[in-house]
């Protein structure tokens, strides 16, 4: 009885395409960058409508719950959508109405900051420092274009808003009611590609794990920043909570983006020292809740290391815009799971992405049924894969290399004597 041994294209071979490994990743680095200036022309429309899948996918477990319930699909989903736009027109009508009165109580610190600045310019004398030099300098640094182009970018961002809402809210209704009845699509892709529906399942439950944990905890710093300046006297302590809040759905530099506003009113308010407690409150609430307790509650639902959450949190900016700070984790994760856990052979890469290290057995402390569901050969698996019955990989008289014996296919042994 003879064995037929395949061996997997090694890199030298060029692999079935006749592509090296090297040519085949510089091909897909090329059509990533394709496809990101891509997402950048079509930010003004991606952004919010990835925004409003998140929501959807957050959300819709609570349309289960109710039909479930014997709630009918239809209203439940009408309920789920109402929820939503609580949610976004509530965060956008606190952030409005935090502005206008920072805006209407500014004003009331124009002689405080008077004097600050004048304390500054004879510090800067002290120091040897020429006032009419420094003055030309801000001044050279605040020229009426640079104005004039900051003024603009507020405006479109204003504009942007409407838009942005408009969208959000259209798609949301779309989302809500084709995802009402979702049970039987899932059910049918993971029949017809398994590996997509596993990595999407995983994409849903790791982006509703973000946004419910970064909410609820969201929620827990600001009650607690509005406490802390409560009771060190900060004018518009309620102002800073929602900004804090905000800021929340921020990774890395949300913190810093929060604390600046009230640690300069508490200065020009209340001195130095009151500016200080600000920053020391802040810092040690943003420790403990977001960096020690946070992450236990994420979890390996969400498992981005820190650096791979900044890196993301900058190239999202760059390439969806300012809605890209806040979707910059899912956004991630969603990229994660469309090409990387959807492909076994690209798996290696979530070594580099994740926030723990996991240990991974040998090929040979695995059996039969591990080994087929790791799909390896990305051919399928169970009844799908083609090999289906025979071992995906064993290792060889040298040590290393993967082969495929038909001779321990069940029934193989007998058909390979019945040709003999």
């Amino acid at each position: 009885m003879s064995d037929t041994v395949s061996h997997p294209p090694t890199a030298s071979s060029g692999g079935p395409s006749g592509r090296t490994q090297g040519e085949t990743m510089a091909l897909v680095i090329a059509s990533l960058v394709v496809g990101c200036a891509g997402l950048y022309l079509t930010r003004s429309l991606v952004g919010p409508a990835f925004f409003a899948l998140t929501l959807v996918i957050t959300v819709r477990p609570l349309v289960s719950w109710a039909h479930r319930h014997h709630v009918p699909r239809s209203v439940a989903a009408v309920g789920a959508i109402m929820l939503i736009y609580t949610f976004v027109i509530g965060l956008f009508a606190a952030l409005g109405m935090a502005i206008a009165q920072l805006v209407e109580t500014l004003p009331d610190y124009s002689a405080k900051f008077g004097a600050i600045w004048s304390q500054v310019l004879a510090l800067l004398d002290r120091f040897g420092w020429d006032q009419t030099t420094v003055l030309e300098q801000i001044v050279n640094s605040m020229d009426t274009d640079k104005i004039v182009g900051v003024a603009q970018a507020a405006y479109d961002q204003v504009t942007n808003i409407g838009s942005m809402l408009s969208i959000m809210a259209l798609t949301v209704v779309f989302l809500m009611f084709d995802m009402s009845r979702i049970e039987m699509r899932a059910e049918a892709l993971t029949i017809l590609k398994p590996g997509v529906a596993s990595a999407l399942k995983g994409f849903a439950v790791s982006v509703r794990s973000y946004w419910l944990v970064s909410t609820v905890f969201g929620l827990i710093v600001a009650v607690l920043d509005v406490v802390a300046l409560g009771i060190l006297n900060v004018p518009m302590a309620v102002t800073w909570g929602v900004l804090s809040f905000i800021t929340n759905y921020i990774p890395n530099i949300g913190f810093f983006v929060g604390v600046i506003p009230p640690a300069l009113l508490a200065l020009v308010d209340s001195g130095p020292l009151t500016a200080l407690w600000v920053i020391v409150a802040y810092t040690v609430l943003n420790f403990v809740i977001q960096s020690l307790i946070q992450p236990k509650f994420t979890g390996d639902a969400v498992g981005l290391n820190t650096t791979t959450t900044f890196l993301s949190l900058l190239f999202w900016s760059q390439v969806i815009g300012a809605l890209g700070a806040i979707l910059a984790v899912p956004l991630t994760l969603f990229a994660k799971a469309v090409l990387i856990d959807t492909d076994p052979r690209s798996r290696w890469i979530s070594l580099f992405l994740s926030a723990g290290d996991e240990p991974v057995r040998r090929t040979e402390q695995l059996d039969a049924q591990e080994v087929d569901a790791l799909d390896l050969d990305g051919d399928g698996i169970g009844p799908a894969d083609p090999q289906y019955g025979t071992p995906a990989v064993a290792l060889d008289e040298a040590g290393g290399a993967a082969r495929a014996t038909t001779a321990d296919r069940p029934g193989a042994a007998a058909a390979e004597e019945g040709k003999g």
